[in-house]
């Protein structure tokens, strides 16, 4: 049984500082208030051992978007600045390097940032796959 519309898998607590993640979290939050939703911290190097809750649409930020390919393939999954694969809507500031190994101060700071574009395309999203499951 479906528990929540969202389940938002955080990312590594020590990748960055407390202010970016407050700032994507943050911006991320903004964006699931209105739904019920459940947030899945990332403080475990491997969440392999955790049940997620079952939910229509899944966002993970950087590593939290790892845990996907569990997921049930009828639901909506968006990455932010994590990975890309099949069934999974990316969604990565065009600065943001940091998978390819830049871990300079620029790249670090946009891995951190949602574009106003991207946040409505993710908004439109969650949107468009909650009405057609309704």
């Amino acid at each position: 049984m479906i528990k929540y519309d969202i389940v938002y898998i955080k990312g590594n607590p020590l990748s960055g500082s407390k202010l970016q993640h407050n700032l994507i979290n943050n911006s991320i939050f903004e964006l699931i208030k209105e739904y019920s939703y459940n947030i899945i911290e990332s403080n475990a190097k491997n969440l392999s051992g955790i049940t997620l809750p079952k939910a229509k649409i899944y966002i993970g930020f950087s590593r939290g978007s790892r845990y996907f390919k569990k997921l049930d393939n009828n639901s909506l999954k968006i990455s932010i600045g994590g990975i890309s694969a099949s069934k999974v809507h990316l969604f990565k500031n065009k600065d943001d390097n940091i998978l390819l190994g830049d871990i300079s101060n620029s790249s670090m700071q946009a891995h951190f940032i949602i574009s106003d574009d991207d946040k409505i395309k993710i908004k439109t999203l969650i949107d468009n796959h909650l009405n057609k499951l309704d």
